[in-house]
């Protein structure tokens, strides 16, 4: 009980210091000179190598303690898909929204991403440049590995062995609202951060929700961006 009070505490601190960290750092694109690969590489370090770090050489835990295997049962598959088909209505519905259409997707803020961009909407950068989009599709999948093995990992079972499963989803989905501000998804998303830390508890791991969240952000890029250039 005492271990997991500790381990409770601790990854309550870190976990609120990386959030703090990426919010500063995530809002005030002079600190990464709006280079992709920057922001990229400073939020991989904060999302995953931080948290498993502290797994690793502060608990002397296993990783898979924390979310980090294989789902034990394929059912959970089967609730992935479900959902994702419930909420690729949803993301169909915001593709057409003029909110959604100016922010998304966040590629065309970067630099180094103008030749995909340039003459967009009217072009389609998914012709005009295909490779340097599946980088971005596929970078962004990376980015958003680190990002859940954070919150429906690290966060997530860090927190449910003391406070319990309810209060663990609760906090690690306003966390995960949080780093939302600003954008047009931002209030939905406190809701979308419970489902996947459910699913990810249910599933003993947080693959799924991975695999469901790249799956949709790919999704909203592509329907933007073909409804804008069609």
């Amino acid at each position: 009980m005492k271990n997991n009070r500790f381990q409770t505490v601790v990854v309550a601190l870190v976990g609120a210091a990386i959030v703090f960290g990426l919010f500063r750092f995530n809002y005030h694109p002079d600190y990464y000179n709006n280079l992709y690969d920057r922001y990229l590489i400073v939020n991989m370090l904060a999302l995953i190598w931080a948290p498993m770090a502290t797994v690793l050489l502060v608990f002397r835990a296993s990783p898979e303690a924390f979310g980090f295997a294989a789902p034990k049962s394929r059912r959970v598959w089967v609730v992935t898909g479900v959902l994702f088909v419930g909420a690729f209505f949803l993301v169909m519905l915001a593709s057409r929204m003029p909110a959604f259409q100016h922010y998304y997707p966040l590629f065309k803020w970067y630099r180094g991403f103008e030749p995909a961009f340039e003459g967009y909407p009217a072009t389609n950068p998914f012709t005009t440049a295909p490779w340097l989009m599946v980088y971005a599709l596929a970078s962004y999948g990376m980015y958003l590995f680190c990002w859940e093995f954070f919150f429906r990992g690290f966060l997530l079972f860090g927190l449910q062995r003391s406070l319990g499963p309810v209060i663990a989803i609760l906090l690690q989905g306003i966390a995960f609202g949080l780093l939302h501000w600003g954008k047009p998804e931002m209030l939905p998303s406190f809701a979308g951060g419970v489902i996947l830390g459910a699913l990810a508890l249910s599933a003993r791991s947080f693959l799924p929700a991975f695999v469901l969240h790249w799956a949709l952000s790919i999704s909203l890029d592509v329907m933007v961006i073909l409804y804008r250039s069609h």
